[in-house]
């Protein structure tokens, strides 16, 4: 099953069985969200987060120093074990990941954007990853604590073959338990 067609069904068993993400506040600094689906050996994650959390700022950057900040962020959530660690047992490996650009810079030389964005911006990570022993997925573990103060929590739905829930990560509890 495609990626796309994964945080669907998602999506769908979370509104129906009132779990979703729709009630949360579209934007909230502080408050990221995961989601987590698996069909069959496909292990689908979105991660979406106000830029605040991980640059301090969400406008566009302002000079060479914020791009390169900007753009490397970007190239480090190319990895999802940069911000997700997965059981060894599971034998998982990435195959696609997809970041997105919010203030377009991408392909661009260290340009400044000439004109400014949204006031509130995200940043969205979208990672296919296959694993080999699918039912030795029985957690998540998530990293970006320690490593954004900023972040104060992260609301996550998952949709495994033994259920559907919801949980939230925070530095004391960043280990996600999965059915």
């Amino acid at each position: 099953m495609r990626p796309r067609a994964s945080f669907f069904l998602a999506h769908l068993a979370s509104l129906v069985l009132g779990l979703g993400l729709a009630h949360a506040k579209p934007h909230e600094h502080g408050v990221a969200q995961l989601e987590v689906s698996l069909s069959g050996r496909e292990l689908s994650i979105r991660f979406a987060s106000p830029l605040d959390v991980f640059l301090g700022w969400e406008r566009a950057p302002r000079h060479e120093q914020e791009v390169n900040l900007y753009r490397q962020l970007r190239k480090d959530l190319v990895q999802h074990g940069f911000l997700l660690s997965l059981p060894a047992q599971a034998a998982c490996s990435q195959r696609t990941a997809q970041v997105s650009d919010p203030h377009q810079l991408d392909g661009e030389k260290s340009k400044v954007p000439a004109k400014p964005a949204a006031e509130h911006q995200d940043l969205v990570v979208e990672w296919s990853i296959s694993c080999d022993q699918p039912s030795q997925l029985k957690r998540l573990g998530f990293q970006g604590f320690d490593r954004y103060k900023r972040l104060r929590r992260v609301d996550v739905i998952f949709n495994m073959p033994a259920g559907v829930g919801k949980a939230r990560l925070t530095s004391r509890q960043a280990d996600l338990q999965l059915p």
